[in-house]
């Protein structure tokens, strides 16, 4: 008789993450306080530039040295605009050749994006659905359920790995 073991190993990841953009979104995401719509005083931001390539993979460079091994850049917009791009995958492919992982949460992504991020390096992408279908237009007006999932295939059909979570307690049922 053959005996069976099975072992369960836990591994931990350490991941930073950096606000590539913050502040001054468009949209209207109603927990978020980098939204121009927010009501929060103190929260309220005006928007800030895009950081500079420089000024990432100098942050990355910081992380990867404090045990990092996957870098996530975020980004408060709808979406990345074409102007961004270049920057963007400069960015990618720079913490890219620092041997760490690649994350990117841009927003909604316009039809090959995805995987112009991927060919620059682009490991993993951050696009969260914040609550159920049935309960999204009372949270965002500025963008739909299935706008986010439109994204989340753009992601998938360019082979990226997707990461992806939500927000509980906002009057779901």
């Amino acid at each position: 008789m053959t005996k069976l073991v099975a072992t369960i190993q836990s591994v931990v990841i350490m991941i930073s993450l950096l606000s590539i953009k913050t502040g001054g979104c468009s949209e209207n995401c109603g927990y978020c306080s980098q939204s121009h719509h927010h009501e929060g005083a103190k929260a309220k931001l005006d928007g800030l530039e895009l950081l500079s390539v420089p000024e990432v993979l100098a942050a990355a460079k910081v992380a990867r040295e404090n045990g990092a091994s996957r870098f996530c850049m975020g980004a408060a917009w709808r979406g990345p605009k074409k102007r961004h791009l270049d920057e963007l995958k400069q960015m990618v492919a720079g913490v890219k050749a620092l041997g760490m992982e690649t994350c990117a949460t841009l927003g909604i992504l316009l039809d090959g994006q995805a995987e112009e991020l991927k060919d620059a390096g682009l490991d993993y992408y951050n696009h969260n659905l914040d609550t159920s279908p049935e309960k999204y237009g009372d949270i965002v007006s500025t963008h739909s359920y299935e706008d986010r999932l439109d994204t989340l295939g753009k992601v998938r059909k360019a082979g990226l790995s997707v990461c992806c979570g939500g927000i509980i307690g906002m009057g779901e049922a």
